[in-house]
């Protein structure tokens, strides 16, 4: 990652972190405000930074390490798809209902394990 892409990213990371703090507090301060909806998605606008970064950087990289990124991917959508949808059956068997923000937590987290297993596979 280059000091430009690295710095998007932070900085796309840290405005996700200010308004998802920033969203909570004046919701639960709120509950009944007419614009909880609005401010309650304010902090998926930096993730389409992050995106957007992150698509620049596959793109930037070479044959190698983009298979080693698709490779990881597939694993962390593969496991996402099996640990949510697990959870979901386990709900209906009296399991408590987790909220659908800790899916994307759990891909990234599954992304960068795998990244390290597909990156030691090419060594």
């Amino acid at each position: 990652m280059n000091r430009t892409s690295l710095i998007q990213f932070l900085s796309a990371m840290s405005a996700y972190v200010i308004l998802l703090l920033v969203s909570v507090v004046f919701v639960s301060c709120n509950p009944t405000a007419p614009w909880r909806g609005l401010v309650a998605v304010l902090p998926a606008i930096p993730i389409i930074f992050v995106l957007l970064v992150v698509v620049r950087l596959i793109g930037r990289l070479d044959e190698l390490q983009r298979r080693i990124q698709l490779d990881a991917i597939a694993f962390a959508f593969g496991a996402t798809a099996i640990v949510t949808f697990t959870w979901g059956l386990l709900e209906t068997a009296g399991f408590p209902h987790l909220s659908l923000i800790w899916v994307l937590l759990l891909m990234s987290a599954l992304w960068g394990i795998a990244t390290i297993f597909a990156s030691r596979r090419y060594r």
